[in-house]
Formats: C-alpha cells, structure tokens, sequence
C-alpha cells in the first residue's frame, strides 16, 4: 500500500497531495468492513426506495450538466473528445433516468418494473460512461472535429437511447439473468460489473501514463472521478438485496465520482477564460507600464476617450483635459495635422500608419521637443472606428542624428563638396569641389548648383529630386554634370537637407565623385564581356542568359518564344575570292540591316564565324499562332539577306538557311534548345538551303494546315458560309426573354469547323473585323424581323478585342443599327474581362457613346479574370453573366455557391441584371431562381441552334410547362 501510494504521489504535482490522501482514506474505508469482516446494516424499503430516489436525481442532473455545458464548449473548439464526452453524457442522463424510473416501487416505466430491467439500465450507463472516459484520456481525442462528426454521433447516441429503452422495456429477459430474489446477485452481474471496473483500470493507466501531456481538463479530478467509479462498481459486486447498505453506498460513491467529472471536464472549461483573462490583463498592465509611449485612445473624428502615460512623461496638457475633446480644440494646428495624417493612413490601411513628426513646445520659454505618432486601427466592434495613438519623445534621437551628420560631413574631405543656404544659393565649397569641376570658390560663390548643369536631365528630374529631399531629408545618386571647359562627366551624389528645431530647412549639403573613368572602364568590361568586337552584337555569353531569362518569363506566362538560327549559304567562297575583309564587311553590314527588321524586345547575336542568332519574344501562348508568327519573321530576315551588299564598291549577293526551334517552358536546356535550332538549320541546307525549317515536324505541318485554313476562311464570308445559331435566354418562369447569337462556319468539305478553331484564327489574322460586323448586321436584322412579327425580343452579340479597339468600332455599330431600324436597346453586345486591360479609358468612351443611345452591354464569364469592380462602377455595364464553370459545380461546391451567392448580391445592389449560363438541371435553374437570379442559359432550355428549329424548340416548352 505504501509502494502504491509513493507511485501515485509521484505521478500527481505536489498541489495534489490532499486529494491523493482523501483517495486512500477513501478506498480504505471502502474496503475496511471486509478486511474487519463487519455486517452493514440493511435500509428497509421505505428508507432505500427515496434515498436511492435522492442519490439518482442528484448524479442525473449532474450527468446533464456535464453534457450541456461539454457541448457548448465543444461547439466553439470542436475535437472528438469534446463531442463523445457530450454524447455519451446525453446518453447517460437518458438511461440513468430510465434506471431511476424502472426500480421497484416507483411507477412502473412502460411494463411492469422489475429489478432485471433496473440492473440493465445501470449497466448500459456504466459501461458506456467507462468506454467514454477511456477514450477521453488518449491523446487521439485531441484531435478537432466538424458539426457534420457531432450530429452523426449525437444521432447514434439518440438511436442508442431509443433502442436500449425499447429492448429493456419490451425485451428484459433476453440478457442474462443478473438479479434473482432471495438469491442476490448472479455471476453474469458480478462478471459485467468487474469489466467495468477493468475499463476503468485501464483508463487509469492512461491518465497515468499520459500525466506528463498538457490536457484541456483537470487530471487530478479525473483520476479521483475514475478511482471512485472503481470503488462504487466494487460495492455493486457485494451486496445480496436491493436494499443492503452496499447499494446505497454504491449510489453515494457513483455519486461522489459524478462530482469529480464535474470538476475534471466541467469547471475548467468554465474557470480557464476567467484565468487567462486575468493573466492577459496583468502581462498588458505591465506592457503599458514599461512602454515609455503616451497613448491615446481617439475615434475617426480624432475625439480622445482614453489616455495612458507614465509619470515621467512630457504632456502637453493633463490627462483628463483630452477627454471628450479633438486634437483640433487641445492642441497645436502641426500636432494635429500629424496625429489626422497617421488616423487616415491607418483608416486606409485598415492597420498601421507611418510614423508622423512634430515639434512641440511643452513649458514656456523651452526649446521645443520632438515627436513621433503612429496610430494602429483597433479592431473591435465600435460603431466608429478607434485608434490608438503611440506618442514618443525623439528629441534626443533627433539631436543625435544631426550630431552625426556634421560629423560624417567632417571626415569626407576627399570627396567634392558643396554647401548651399535653404534658398539653394550656394555659400562654401572644398578644394575637391575646384578640382573636379574647375570652378573656383568665389566664381560659384552666391551661384546655384544649376551652373553645372549638363542639359541632360529635365526638369522633372530635379522636381523628384526635391520631393525626395522634401520627405526624407537626403538624396542620392547619379548625376551628368559639365566642368567649366563644357566637358561633361558623370558624379555620384549625396545630398543632405539640414533642419533645425522648427523642423525647417537651413542648409543643403551635396558630396560627389567623378566617377567618369569606373564608369568607362565598367563599359569597355562589359562590351569586352558580351559584345561580338566585329558586329558590336551581343555574343554567345551575353546570348545564353538572354534565353535563360526568355524560359523564365515563358514558364510564368506560358507565352513562346523563338530560337533562329541563321547560317549564311556558301559565305566561305566570299573569304576564299575577295579575302576575309570582304567577309568582315559584309557581316557588319549584315548586323545593322537586320538590327533595323527586329523588335527591340528581340535579341540578335553572333556566336562566331558566319552565323546569326535570334532570339525572338512571340507573345502568344497557342502553338501554332507562335509557329505562323516565327514563320513570318523568318521569311522576312530571309528577304532582308537577299538584298544586295555593297562591298567596296562591289555588289554581292547572299542566301541564309535558318533554323528555328520553339519554345514556352525551361524544359530544354539552353544547350539542347541551341541544338535543336541548329539540326532544323542543316535541314533547311539540306533542302536546298535559302529557306525556314522548324525542329518539331509537327509544327511545321500545322503551320501548313493553318495556312491553308486562313486561305478558305477569307472565302467562307463571300461565299456565305458562316450562319447564326441561337441559344434562348428565359426568366425565372421559364418565359423567353431573348437569345444570343453565335456563329457557326459551315464547310462544304469538312462540314461544321468547331468555333474555338475557327475564332482565334480570325482574331489573329485580323478577319475578325469583317466577320464581327457581318454578324452584327445579321443578329440586328433579326431582331427587326421579330419586331415587324410583335415580338421586342432583346438578342445579344460578342463582340471581340480586335471589333472593340477599331476607332470607327462607335460608327459601324451605329451605322448597322441606322441601317436596319432597329430600336438600339434591343441590342446586346457582350463583352469579356480580358478586353478591358488594355487602354480602358478609351473602352469605356466607346461604351458611353453606344449605351447613350441605348445599347445594352454585358460582361460575359464574370468572376473567372481579375474581376475588378471599378470596372463596374467606371462602364456602363447592364448585365452581369455568370460563367457556366460555377454554374456547373455550384450544388455541391460550397466555394461555387458562396461565389455565384455573392455576384447575385452584388449585381443586385448595383442595380445590374444576372444570366446564369449553362444551366443544365431543373435542381440548378430551381436554386438559381431562388437566390435572385434573373435571365438563365443552357442545354435545359435550349442547345444553339438555327432560329426555326429554335421556336419550334419554344412552343413544346410553353406546352409543356402549360
């Protein structure tokens, strides 16, 4: 018993050593009458019956305590063991309740009370309070959980309730026999008691080996609730009738356990948010105290409600004169500019603002002091927002800094330089100055520093140069001057802006360097380093960072770039019959003419010998655009070579064979990127030579395909293969309420070309524009066939980037509208977010000019760019289209949903109509109506089609929803 003890007063903290003895004086008494072999008293049954009655009462209010207040708290930081102790105590109450009911001599519970029905209640609850605490102690219990977990097993506990309820009331006598009158207890009750207790057991091994973990509840009382449960399941092995004192004592100790739940799981929850909020009130206590800052607690209208300060602290006025007063009433008008500066910056930073000086002046007749304020937004749930205003003292760091200017200005004698008064006269210079400049003291004397102007930088040059030593005091950097003989060099300078106490300029301080020959000498390095001596281009070296910074800008943009490699055909037999002068002069002729052919995001390089190299940004992410395009710098490069070179006086004529290799990642190594430009260039030798070859054959094919279908897509207009499909747009009664017009090319070979082949090729090779306005005369020409049949139905047409960036886009459209008679609200045009990044003031006046007379606009797939709502409130957008991607998911997606909530909200509020696309499920069109959406789109009420097959598509709708 003593070993026992030890190892127990060993595992529990010093704090716990009373509780410890309070449990072995408790199990000692517990086991005493045994050990004495002594007889307890038996209670009569009027006794027991309100004594047991009392004893139940009391454990099953505490058992529903226990779970109501494990389940709020679970509900706020939900883990697994928050929600089983909250389960298995709801199932508990229920079943304790159940036991009290169904025990001899009060009412019978449903059927007839007997004590099997009794004992099998008590058992349930025990075991299932044992398995729960089990679980309790383990560290996976630690584990958080969501709402969906705790219904799910708040459910099972229910199911639970119902079923044992329904089997120990209907169906007793289907578990073993535990209770036999005039008998007592059965091996079958004294066997469940003690797998209970072996529960227990282990439950407090685990307490025990786990005493070492921080654990969200009191272990101590714990240990005691679970040791006491062992000693009341004990007291249910002994006793031989309902009404033998070791029932009751049982009861009473089952009781007591219930108790020590309460403490364990129950009052931490309810005591640790007081203690840290005591704790958290103490550590800002001491905080504030030991902040040497003066705070000020100020709402947006810079009204003071609170002010914290030391002692020592230097006040402008006492504390309590602030409150219920503005800055403006108390204080000096630059004090509170500075404290309105840092409110409004943290107001619109929705933090922290920049530090904000100020001089003050605290006593009369003192020299003024210097401060700094800085306000941080304080995020409660105030009606106004509040600040906290940080106030220091800087007047020390302030007369320390000034200290260490002049100092730092005393020892850089070597350096040029230069003092001038506020007015930036200028009124001393050192002899470096005269050195450098040429320029004698008394000839600059009163002068301004613009007497060494060089004329090479403009005037707002100088204007930055003020406004940065206007905010920060100093200035550096390079500047172009010229010396008194007109030469002109490059310096480095630091200039210094000098304050006094008021905070005002007094004295300008420029030092410089010439730093003409480091910077001559960095050039002559640098070109040395990367330049080609004979063409002046950039060479291998400077070639290959060149394409490692190309892979790096495609991999992030997805956008290709092009490798050419350019190989002069037979340059050897120019060297072989005029000499290598002839070669060197053609090449460097070569260089400036396809220098002039290049754009200056390209870069051309000469690795060696009679080859070339171009490195060419193509700014388009799709294939075979960036094939065509590579195509047709390639063919013009060739062209340029053609031309005839004048040789001293000799006319020459020269072919290439070029190469090229594409590319849109940093897959390829730039060795094996160079290698592949040069195999596609001896094929292209191979082939005859003067020519283009591409590395990937595939490309090459597609480039041909795509040639040959920008051939027959110019034919397609004149011949009239394109048409108009039209797909319905309908209102939240699933009445028409207009279309949308697409465009569909059919080939009288290949049949129908999908949209998404045939629309970018337009776009690319500018057909659009011709192909946009036809279908724009034919969608408003139907609109105007279903005016003339009585029906106003609105139609709406994409419009592309290429149509909208046409300067007599405005004029077409007006023209078309004009010309067909249409009234100019019936037309729709949609447009995207990706149209509107480039030049959006000149878009939104095209806009303004089309919707002043009436045309409507859309912002079609809204939500899947940058959706950027100035462009909402800058255009005259109407109508807002929800991409058919959210649409698609937004019934089980919550993040679609939350998405699609939000655009409907927001178009609401700005007065904007909302089409839903791709509408394709009666469930999602029911959703959709319901949120507020207004016009729907998609395969429910209609695929694009031609408009005759489209109407009789309607009627079959109206006839089946009639």
């Amino acid at each position: 018993m003593q070993n026992q003890a030890s190892l127990i007063t060993k595992a529990l903290p010093q704090s716990q050593v009373k509780l410890v003895l309070f449990l072995m004086a408790l199990i000692l008494i517990t086991f005493l009458p045994l050990l004495l072999n002594i007889d307890l008293p038996e209670l009569s049954h009027q006794a027991y019956l309100p004594l047991h009655t009392v004893l139940e009462i009391l454990a099953i209010v505490i058992a529903a305590m226990i779970f109501a207040i494990i389940r709020e708290q679970a509900l706020v930081n939900m883990t697994l063991r928050g929600v089983v102790l909250a389960c298995s105590f709801f199932t508990i109450f229920w079943l304790d309740l159940a036991h009290l009911l169904s025990y001899q001599g009060m009412p019978d519970y449903f059927t007839v009370n007997d004590p099997q029905k009794t004992i099998n209640f008590w058992l349930a609850a025990r075991l299932i309070a044992a398995l729960a605490l089990c679980f309790a102690v383990l560290p996976v219990a630690d584990k958080s959980t969501g709402l969906t977990t705790y219904y799910k097993i708040l459910l099972a506990a229910i199911a639970t309730v119902i079923s044992l309820n329904y089997w120990f009331v209907n169906h007793p006598n289907t578990l073993p026999v535990f209770y036999v009158d005039g008998v007592g207890l059965t091996k079958a009750k004294i066997i469940a008691e003690y797998v209970v207790i072996f529960i227990n057991l282990i439950t407090v091994f685990f307490i025990l080996h786990y005493r070492r973990h921080q654990r969200p509840f009191h272990t101590p009382a714990l240990f005691a609730a679970v040791v006491t449960m062992i000693l009341s399941e004990f007291y249910f092995t002994l006793y031989g009738k309902f009404s033998d004192s070791f029932n009751i004592l049982g009861h009473a100790l089952k009781l007591l356990s219930y108790l020590f739940l309460y403490r364990a799981l129950v009052f931490e929850t309810l005591a640790a948010p007081f203690a840290q909020m005591l704790q958290s009130k103490a550590e800002l206590s001491a905080t504030l105290a030991a902040v040497p800052d003066i705070l000020f607690d100020v709402d947006l209208e810079e009204r003071f409600h609170r002010v914290h300060s030391r002692p020592d602290s230097k006040l402008y006025l006492s504390p309590e004169l602030f409150i219920g007063k503005t800055a403006a009433e108390v204080l000096p008008d630059n004090v509170a500019r500075a404290m309105q500066k840092a409110i409004s910056e943290a107001y619109s930073r929705q933090g922290c603002s920049d530090a904000h000086q100020y001089a003050l002046t605290i006593e009369q007749d003192a020299d003024p002091s210097w401060f700094q304020v800085i306000a941080a937004l304080k995020t409660d749930n105030n009606v106004m927002p509040h600040f906290i205003l940080a106030v220091r003292d800087i007047t020390a760091q302030k007369n320390m800094q000034a200290t260490e200017q002049l100092n730092a200005l005393a020892f850089h004698t070597r350096e040029a330089i230069m003092i001038t008064d506020a007015e930036r006269r200028i009124i001393r210079v050192n002899p470096a100055f005269t050195e450098i400049t040429g320029y004698t003291e008394a000839e600059v004397i009163g002068q301004k520093p613009s007497v060494l102007s060089s004329g090479l930088h403009d005037p707002s040059f100088y204007q930055h140069m003020m406004q940065i030593l206007e905010l920060y005091d100093v200035w550096s950097g390079e500047i172009y001057n010229r010396r008194k003989n007109g030469q002109v060099y490059p310096e480095h300078v630091v200039i210094n802006a000098l304050k006094n106490n008021e905070g005002q300029v007094t004295h300008y301080i420029a030092s410089f360097n010439d730093i003409s020959k480091a910077k001559a000498d960095q050039q002559r390095i640098h070109r040395l380093a990367f330049y080609d001596p004979l063409t002046h281009l950039p060479n291998r070296r400077l070639l290959l960072e060149k394409i490692q910074e190309a892979q790096i800008e495609c991999q992030r943009s997805s956008d290709f770039a092009a490798l050419l490699f350019i190989d002069l055909d037979h340059f050897k037999r120019l060297n072989d019959s005029f000499g290598h002068s002839f070669g060197d002069d053609l090449l460097r002729q070569l260089a400036e003419r396809l220098q002039l052919s290049i754009r200056a995001t390209d870069t051309l390089a000469r690795p060696g010998g009679d080859e070339f190299i171009l490195l060419a940004r193509l700014q388009t992410a799709d294939p075979v655009t960036a094939a065509a395009d590579a195509e047709i710098l390639g063919n013009k490069l060739l062209e340029e070579i053609r031309l005839p070179f004048v040789l001293k006086g000799h006319h020459y004529q020269i072919t290439a064979s070029i190469g090229v290799a594409l590319f849109n990642n940093n897959n390829k190594g730039i060795d094996e990127l160079m290698s592949s430009a040069d195999l596609a260039m001896y094929h292209s030798k191979e082939h005859g030579r003067d020519q283009l070859y591409f590395f990937e054959q595939q490309m090459q094919q597609q480039l041909r395909q795509r040639q040959k279908l920008e051939h027959e897509l110019k034919l397609a207009l004149t011949e009239q293969q394109f048409s108009l499909y039209y797909q319905p747009k309908v209102n939240s009664v699933r009445q028409l309420a207009g279309y949308e017009a697409l465009i569909r090319w059919h080939h009288p070979e290949q049949g129908m070309v999908p949209p998404d082949l045939f629309i970018p090729l337009a776009e690319s090779s500018g057909l659009i524009i011709d192909i946009g306005t036809w279908v724009l005369k034919t969608a408003c020409l139907q609109i105007k066939y279903f005016v003339d049949q009585g029906a106003r139905l609105a139609i709406a047409v994409n419009v592309s980037q290429r149509q909208l960036v046409q300067k007599d886009f405005v004029d077409t459209v007006q023209q078309i509208i004009k010309d067909t008679g249409i009234q100019a609200n019936l037309l729709e045009l949609e447009i995207t977010e990706s149209m509107l990044h480039d030049d959006l003031e000149a878009t939104r006046q095209k806009l303004l000019a089309l919707s002043d007379i009436g045309v409507t606009f859309s912002l079609d797939d809204f939500g899947t760019g940058y959706s950027s709502l100035s462009y909402l409130k800058n255009l005259p957008i109407h109508v807002l289209k929800i991409d058919q991607s959210f649409v698609k998911e937004f019934l089980i997606e919550k993040t679609d949903r939350a998405i699609v909530l939000t655009i409907i909200a927001m178009a609401e509020t700005l007065g904007l109509m909302v089409v839903a696309e791709g509408v394709e499920q009666q469930q999602q069109f029911e959703e959709l109506a319901e949120m507020g959406c207004a016009l729907f789109q998609g395969y429910l009420f209609g695929k694009p089609a031609p408009l005759p097959e489209l109407m009789s598509k309607k009627i079959n709708l109206v006839d089946a929803k009639q």
